[in-house]
């Protein structure tokens, strides 16, 4: 006795005919994908923004021009505690009292009552390095390299800097590629 044939319906996974060999293709570039938003890093702004690009660090051109003048600031002070900055100054001093004392004698007016105007303030040596930051600060004995004015500036520029380590250490495995 014979047992009828069935035909064989192929499973799921099997291939019902073959296919050509293709050559592989290639994988589609990864899309750029939109930087998290981020906190301004000028001092007084701090607002919330989505960035173009991976390395920016501020909301709008008004905050990077603000960035820019507290440089050159910073810069200035940093110039006017070498000898030739404090020569330079000196000079830019005597000058000025100089052309004071010809305006003086050109007309003379009544000195204010009182006497001489003294400017009293605490004269500070070192300056906050958080852009924007133009406050003042004593180092003390403990801590000689004091770079920030307070806590809450130096997080502001550690997660800046851990930030940009992390874009820089990815786009050096992408190029290793």
């Amino acid at each position: 006795m014979c047992l009828p044939r069935f035909k064989h319906k192929p499973g799921r996974f099997e291939r019902t005919e073959r296919r050509k060999r293709q050559a592989p293709r290639p994988r589609p570039r990864p899309r750029p994908h939109q930087p998290r938003p981020r906190q301004c890093l000028l001092k007084g702004c701090e607002r919330w923004f989505r960035p173009r690009r991976a390395s920016e660090r501020y909301c709008s051109p008004k905050c990077r021009q603000e960035a820019r003048k507290w440089s050159q600031w910073k810069a200035q002070q940093k110039y006017r505690k070498t000898l030739a900055g404090r020569e330079k100054r000196k000079g830019q001093s005597q000058r000025y009292r100089e052309r004071v004392r010809n305006r003086s004698q050109a007309a003379p007016e009544e000195s204010p009552p009182g006497g001489a105007r003294v400017i009293t303030g605490k004269i500070f040596d070192h300056s906050c390095d958080r852009p924007g930051c133009y406050a003042g600060f004593e180092r003390q004995p403990r801590s000689p390299a004091q770079r920030f004015c307070s806590h809450a500036c130096r997080r502001a520029m550690e997660r800046v800097w851990q930030r940009e380590r992390r874009w820089r250490l990815a786009m050096q495995q992408q190029w290793k590629r």
